[in-house]
This record gives structure tokens, C-alpha cells and sequence, in this order.
């Protein structure tokens, strides 16, 4: 796994110097831009090329914080996470999962834009919230829980999507 911190310079830590990252991408990518490489060889185009790859996904790990959270697990674990593969064990989060599902479902059923505004609300707090138990399992070097902060971050995300897919069906409306 390439080092996205290492591509931007930056130290490995949760809290991101975002100035710091964005300053770095452009210069990477003004350097690495294709006009520079015109005259060169087809060889140091395709790496020029390779290179810009590299900073861009480099740039999306960083920007996003579950991504972010799971390179610096990575790195100090030495162990790529399966998403694909990966359900949560923890009861009590599976069973609020249902019962957010069903909350949704019934907003959507009963059209309450209203109350479907308060609950993306409660659901953007509850991602605030494990954003910084997160934060604190990374800094506390507790990798397994850290694991389990991102897998339900992952699935809050795919909650607040739907939830966007719901307002824009009912303000649309």
C-alpha cells in the first residue's frame, strides 16, 4: 500500500493540515502537468502520468476521513482492511441500523419532510461524534476499535446518501 502522507509530505495523523495538503497537491500537479513532459520521452510521460494517479488517489484517501483512518490503521498494522467482507459484530449498532432503516422508511411513506430534516440532523451528529472516538482510537493506538469506528462510519454514510436520495424525492415533490 503506497503512503498517501508520504506523497504530500505530511505527517501520519488523523488531524489533517488541510492548507498544508491542498499547497502540496497543486504543486505536485503543476509539476506533473502534461505540458511539462512534451518534449520528454514516451517513458517519463507514463511515469509523469503514474505519478499524477498517485497524487489524486493520494489526495481522495486524505480528504476522506474513513479512507484516511484506514491508511493510518494500515500503515501501523501492516493489514489491508477487507471492506468487502467485513459486517459488524457489535449488536447494539446492527440493531440501530434497523431501526434507522425503518425510521427513513416510514419519513419517506409519510412524506414528513420536517421530521426527515431533524433525523439528517441527528444523523450528522452521530458522525460527528464517532468522527472523534474515532480520532481518539487513533491517537490511542487502539487499531481493532479504531476498525470498528470506521466500519460504522461506512455505514452511517451509506445511511445519510439515502437520506439525501429521500429529500430530493420529497422536496422535489
Amino acid at each position: 500500500m503506497q503512503n498517501p502522507f508520504k506523497v504530500f509530505d505530511l505527517p501520519v495523523n488523523f488531524q489533517l493540515d488541510t492548507q498544508a495538503l491542498n499547497e502540496r497537491y497543486l504543486a505536485l500537479q503543476k509539476s506533473l502537468h502534461p505540458d511539462n513532459f512534451a518534449s520528454a520521452d514516451v517513458g517519463q510521460q507514463r511515469l509523469a502520468m503514474h505519478k499524477s494517479t498517485e497524487v489524486n488517489d493520494a489526495l481522495k484517501t486524505l480528504k476522506d476521513p474513513i479512507l484516511r483512518a484506514e491508511a493510518i490503521i494500515a500503515l501501523n498494522t501492516g493489514e489491508q482492511q477487507n471492506v468487502e467482507q467485513k459486517s459488524t459484530q457489535d449488536v447494539a449498532f446492527l440493531m440501530q441500523q434497523l431501526q434507522w432503516r425503518e425510521q427513513l422508511e416510514e419519513l419517506e411513506n409519510e412524506k414528513d419532510k420536517q421530521a426527515l430534516s431533524v433525523f439528517a440532523k441527528e444523523i450528522k451528529q452521530e458522525t460527528q461524534t464517532l468522527l472523534v472516538a474515532l480520532a481518539d482510537r487513533i491517537e490511542g493506538a487502539q487499531w481493532a476499535q479504531a476498525i470498528q469506528f470506521c466500519d460504522k462510519l461506512r455505514f452511517i454514510r451509506k445511511l445519510s446518501e439515502e437520506i439525501e436520495r429521500v429529500e430530493e424525492r420529497l422536496f422535489e415533490s
